[in-house]
């Protein structure tokens, strides 16, 4: 039947165009080998250091200390050590150091402090050699709080204040220069009486009142212990050094 041959004539074609189809696959692949794609990861970047910064070397230098401004203050009614201190930014410790102070509540209206703004300069003595026969001891020097004076002290009679008036009469004296000891120095009024100075320290811009009545003595006021006044208007008080020389006088207005 004629069916029969179309259906063989069919699938003798199928057959034949799939091993065409099969052929020319195998040809395509042994002619054009597979490429094999490799995929690599980006290079890493390494951050360079910027030209537009240039390194800075630590230049931080010592900075020299701050010298110390004394300024004086004339106690006032109602006045503290902590409120003078908090007045002045600096501490009661160094109101006490620099005026020799011992109690933070022993103040008298009138009397003058030294308030070290800045803190308290530093004095420090060069160390001196010890020397002395051979075989013979040395002995070292004494390790005190004495000052050592060293060339012309600049003290000053400021004021005779409350002349005439025995309980309030005094006598103000300020140092303008470097540290002195008191001691050996004598103030005199010009009927000749004297007042000799005990071994008192007084610092630059420190001042001492010396009270011509009786009284007890502190870094701050000193007492003649008279038993009447010294001073009256147009009378000289003369402050005499260690050697006997008159160092500055002041007359009583």
């Amino acid at each position: 039947m004629n069916w029969r041959r179309l259906f063989l004539y069919l699938i003798l074609n199928a057959i034949v165009s799939a091993s065409v189809v099969l052929g020319v696959l195998y040809l395509w692949d042994a002619t054009h080998p597979a490429q094999t794609v490799v995929v690599t990861a980006p290079p890493a970047v390494v951050a360079q250091p910027s030209l537009a910064a240039p390194l800075i070397a630590d230049q931080t230098q010592p900075q020299a200390e701050a010298s110390a401004t004394p300024t004086v203050y004339e106690v006032k009614p109602g006045d503290t050590l902590g409120s003078i201190a908090l007045d002045y930014d600096v501490s009661v410790e160094d109101i006490m150091a620099a005026n020799g102070l011992t109690d933070p509540n022993a103040l008298s209206v009138g009397q003058l402090l030294v308030i070290p703004i800045g803190g308290l300069a530093t004095l420090t003595p060069s160390p001196q050699p010890l020397t002395g026969p051979v075989g013979t001891p040395v002995t070292p020097p004494p390790t005190g709080t004495s000052i050592v004076q060293e060339g012309v002290p600049q003290l000053a009679i400021r004021a005779v204040a409350e002349a005439g008036n025995l309980a309030n009469e005094r006598v103000t004296i300020m140092n303008l220069d470097g540290p002195v000891n008191l001691a050996g120095w004598t103030l005199r009024d010009s009927q000749g009486n004297v007042y000799a100075f005990p071994a008192l320290s007084l610092f630059q811009g420190g001042a001492v009142n010396v009270h011509t009545g009786p009284g007890r003595d502190t870094v701050t006021d000193l007492y003649w212990g008279q038993s009447g006044a010294a001073w009256q208007s147009g009378e000289t008080a003369t402050l005499v050094d260690p050697q006997g020389q008159t160092h500055t006088t002041f007359t009583t207005p």
